[in-house]
C-alpha cells in the first residue's frame, strides 16, 4: 500500500521558480502578471490558469521530469488538438529540467501548480 506522495511545498516560492525558470515564456496564467507567451512560437503550452484543480500533485511532477509522459498521453487522448507543445519528432518542445531544477524547486513549483485553481482551462 506504499504510494509516493509529495511533501507540501510553498506555492509562493514555487511562483518564483516558475519566473525564475521563465516558464511563462510557453505557459499563460490568467490573472498573473507575468509577460505573456508571444506569439510567433505559437500555441505551446498548455494555459494553467485553472490546471490545480484538474490533476493531482504527482501529474506536475512528472510533466517536470518526464515533459514527454504528458506529451504521449495528450496525442493519444485529444487527437484533434493543435499540439504546438510538440516538436517535429513527436517529442514535447517542453525541456528537462533535471539537471537545473533541485528538489525543493520541483516540489514548490508543484504546490504553485495546485494553487492555480482559478479562470478557464482551454486546450
Amino acid at each position: 500500500g506504499w504510494r509516493f506522495a509529495l511533501p507540501a511545498g510553498d506555492p509562493q516560492a514555487g511562483r518564483q521558480v516558475f519566473v525564475d525558470f521563465e516558464c511563462f515564456k510557453c505557459h499563460e496564467v490568467l490573472g498573473e502578471d507575468f509577460p505573456a507567451p508571444k506569439a510567433e512560437q505559437g500555441d505551446v503550452g498548455s494555459e494553467l490558469s485553472a490546471m490545480g484543480a484538474m490533476h493531482p500533485a504527482e501529474y506536475f511532477a512528472e510533466l517536470m521530469i518526464d515533459p514527454n509522459a504528458s506529451a504521449a498521453w495528450r496525442v493519444t487522448h485529444h487527437k484533434a488538438e493543435k499540439k504546438g507543445y510538440l516538436g517535429p519528432d513527436g517529442t514535447s518542445k517542453m525541456p528537462s529540467y533535471n539537471d537545473s531544477m533541485t528538489i525543493q524547486q520541483l516540489i514548490d513549483i508543484v504546490a504553485y501548480m495546485k494553487s492555480l485553481i482559478a479562470g478557464e482551462h482551454r486546450h
